[in-house]
């Protein structure tokens, strides 16, 4: 009975081992060039029609959907916080959803979308932040919940929370149209979310915008 070549069945099992995983190297990368990545970026000097279009011109970029900000101080019972509000469009604006009402009305009180980590933010006059306990009942019953916004020349205006955010899950956000309503003379287009197809692209894409003066976040 002629004897196995037991030195070459290793060499063969450990040249199938290798085939397989650079097979399933290959179909890692090329499932990341698939995929659909997204990056928020802000402009301090603002945005302007000419500088959206350049944004558009970036290899891979699939849409952009821009937002405006406003400076206020929130305040929800004892707690306040100093923070941006982003004004963005409800329906384009990729949010994923925690909670959220099923009908909305904009009117003369601001309706804000608030990430579900944004109320550990809040503090007291003492710098203590709210428990645990507290922001999950908050969370648990924000329809009920009344804030106070004031802008930046101590302008009061009542709020009230629309929804919980999962991702991104710290911001604070309202309708664009309302921001432009209620606060025309603080709402500034500075800055957005751009979608971008394949992951060569979006690394490209973030050393391009960074390099034109862009902040990523």
């Amino acid at each position: 009975m002629k004897k196995r070549n037991l030195y070459k069945d290793i060499v063969m099992l450990a040249a199938g081992v290798l085939c397989l995983w650079l097979s399933l190297r290959g179909v890692d990368f090329w499932l990341r060039q698939q995929r659909d990545y997204e990056i928020s970026i802000r402009l301090e000097a603002g945005l302007t029609e000419e500088v959206v279009k350049e944004i558009g011109k970036i290899e891979g970029v699939r849409a952009f959907a821009p937002f405006l900000s406003c400076n206020i101080r929130l305040r929800l019972q004892e707690y306040t916080l100093e923070t941006q509000v982003l004004g963005i469009d409800l329906d384009s604006y990729p949010l994923k959803w925690k909670q959220a009402q099923e009908e909305i009305t904009l009117g003369n009180t601001v309706v804000l979308f608030v990430g579900r980590e944004a109320f550990s933010s809040l503090a007291d006059d003492h710098g203590n932040s709210p428990g645990k306990s507290e922001i999950a009942q908050w969370m648990e019953q924000y329809q009920e919940l009344e804030l106070t916004l004031t802008d930046d020349k101590g302008r009061e205006r009542k709020a009230n929370i629309g929804g919980i955010v999962e991702e991104p899950s710290t911001g604070l956000y309202m309708s664009g149209e309302q921001m432009q309503e209620l606060y025309p003379a603080f709402a500034r287009k500075n800055g957005g979310c751009v979608k971008i197809r394949g992951e060569k692209n979006m690394q490209k894409a973030k050393e391009i915008l960074s390099g034109a003066g862009f902040l990523l976040e």
